[in-house]
């Protein structure tokens, strides 16, 4: 089993601010003061190159920014991974230990052995490049901690969660891969999170990487990406023709009903032409309803013997398979889940964010003090930009004379968004912490004119005809247009639409009449809550249609500069710059 708790220093003390660092796959920072994170950013944004591979370098540095903390006042640097396996640009920086690694996981995950394997090589680590970062951010002498993938998946799950610190709380991690594992479950009361005993899924298991990435990729999609793709592609087609040799693929371990089993005895690249002879002659989109109803068979059959185990009833949940939100709906729906929370940052893009929380709460503990375990609320985590930064940009890029600075900017975006054919990017406050627009850095729509789906799919977001798009939805008003509905401000959950599901008909799934909503109160976004509540008053309608604001393979915007160039790149007509409002 690999290490999960570890006295780290010498000398104990109370460690009230921590930085948390991750630095691979969707790399990142983020900073956690008494237990609450109050800075978090992924380097993607900042480099505009999506799911970005390498030094948070950027992050670093802007997570300081935000926070306005000095290098002095971080106590403690906690890094997320045990083992950095991430492959660098150039094969020949290509450290060795990671070579030996990737080389022989088909043989090491197939058994107990990875995790020992990883945690052996974890040795060998180089943290040069991060020592001289930190060296050069004035924060090299500060102790540095390493926690394990999975357990600063779990960590976002639990300290997040709206569940007090004496309250029992079962937790499951589960994705691609990292640390060589695919998936845990752990228990979790006062602060500790404690890894139930054979409950880790290898990487050769992995129901994330070695089912449902292998069938994207096959797909003809990128694995590690496209998975919503084929998610939103699934109601489109029929399960019953492939299903049982879908069930061929991955299952429950029948000698374990807390792990799964990769059935196919197959790792890359064998995999694929396994793949090509299971399913040959079969349509993809019947192939992708198959992959999502067993998946959802399986992530809910493992929480089930979950919490058969360990009597717990209360689940968080992280780890890239948790984005799945028709697979969380099902999890909802579980009789045996009393209540349920879901990492908004689910995907690797929490790992800085989990590091930083463990850091805190380990030393707390240790140090012989109650640690404090904040609830998430708002997620705006990131970097906002004053009027005076925003005006700057528009002179650089010769727009401030198409610009018009309006006190009331956000009752004119709604007003706005309420006549034909009108569509408004709209830039505004502290970027969101996560995969999602939630508002701030969001392209918006009136969710009740079909005819926008094409517009905004063929000429700005450049997406596949069958992806749908997601409304934003008035709290007061969720009951209206959901069934079984309750709070989602995180566009992490998504439910059956009533009757009423025509004012939103542009922002639902057109084919099983499901969606993926954010819910807006003041206490999230006061400002956004105004756009709606002004589009309200002009249609009668409780929601609008939101969508990142970003062009297609990039990330969500992260500067003015940014944001303008994705507006001059695109058919956008109106943009809100903070007050400012730009027309072509």
């Amino acid at each position: 089993m690999l290490p999960q708790k570890q006295v780290w220093i010498s000398k104990l003390k109370t460690y009230t601010t921590v930085l948390g660092i991750h630095y691979g796959h969707d790399s990142g920072a983020a900073i956690v003061q008494n237990g609450k994170i109050i800075a978090a950013i992924s380097e993607e944004r900042l480099r505009n190159i999506k799911h970005y591979i390498g030094i948070p370098s950027l992050s670093i540095k802007e997570v300081l920014k935000i926070s306005k903390l000095d290098p002095s006042q971080i106590d403690i640097i906690a890094i997320a991974g045990i083992m950095d396996v991430s492959k660098p640009t150039q094969d020949s920086e290509f450290p060795i230990y990671a070579q030996l690694y990737f080389n022989w996981n088909s043989i090491t995950s197939r058994t107990k052995t990875a995790p020992s394997f990883v945690s052996y090589n974890h040795r060998f680590r180089k943290i040069d490049e991060i020592k001289k970062l930190l060296d050069e951010s004035g924060i090299a002498s500060k102790e540095i901690v390493f926690v394990e993938h999975h357990l600063a998946h779990a960590a976002t799950a639990y300290y997040l969660s709206p569940w007090k610190l004496d309250e029992n709380v079962l937790l499951f991690t589960a994705d691609a891969a990292g640390d060589g594992l695919s998936s845990t479950i752990s228990t979790a009361i006062n602060g500790e999170i404690n890894r139930i005993k054979n409950s880790e899924s290898t990487y050769y298991n992995s129901l994330g990487y070695c089912f449902y990435g292998e069938i994207t990729s096959y797909l003809g999609m990128r694995e590690d990406d496209h998975e919503y793709k084929v998610m939103g592609l699934a109601p489109y087609g029929n399960s019953k023709y492939c299903i049982e040799k879908i069930k061929q693929i991955i299952d429950i371990d029948d000698s374990n009903p807390l792990k799964f089993k990769n059935k196919f005895n197959s790792f890359k690249p064998s995999f694929q032409t396994k793949l090509q002879k299971l399913l040959h002659g079969q349509r993809f989109d019947n192939i992708a309803a198959a992959t999502q109803e067993w998946f959802e068979s399986l992530i809910t059959r493992w929480i089930k013997n979950g919490i058969k185990e360990t009597g717990i009833q209360k689940i968080a949940c992280s780890g890239g398979c948790f984005l799945n939100v028709k697979a969380n709906q099902k999890i909802l729906s579980m009789t045996e889940v009393e209540d349920a929370f879901f990492c908004p940052a689910a995907g690797d893009e929490g790992l800085a964010a989990g590091a930083a929380l463990v850091g805190y709460f380990e030393m707390t503990i240790l140090s012989g003090k109650k640690p404090e375990k904040v609830p998430i609320n708002s997620i705006y985590f990131g970097t906002s930009f004053s009027n005076e930064e925003i005006e700057s940009s528009l002179k650089k890029h010769n727009l401030l004379q198409n610009a018009q600075f309006i006190d009331d900017i956000d009752s004119e975006i709604g007003e706005l968004i309420s006549k034909p054919d009108t569509i408004v990017a709209r830039f505004s406050g502290a970027m969101e912490w996560g995969p999602r627009g939630l508002g701030n850095r969001s392209i918006l729509a009136d969710p009740s004119d079909y005819r926008l789906v094409r517009k905004i799919n063929s000429v700005i977001k450049m997406r596949d005809f069958w992806m749908p798009f997601a409304p934003s939805i008035l709290e007061s008003r969720m009951n209206e247009y959901l069934k079984d509905y309750r709070a989602s401000p995180y566009m992490i959950l998504a439910f059956d639409t009533t009757e009423k599901r025509d004012e939103l008909s542009a922002a639902i799934h057109p084919y099983d009449l499901t969606c993926r909503p954010q819910s807006v109160n003041s206490k999230h976004n006061s400002n956004y809550e105004t756009v709606l509540k002004s589009f309200e008053s002009k249609t009668g309608i409780g929601g609008i249609l939101n969508t990142s604001f970003n062009l297609h393979g990039f990330p969500i915007v992260y500067s003015p500069d940014i944001a303008i160039n994705t507006f001059k790149n695109s058919e956008l007509n109106t943009m809100s710059l903070g007050n400012y409002l730009v027309k072509k």
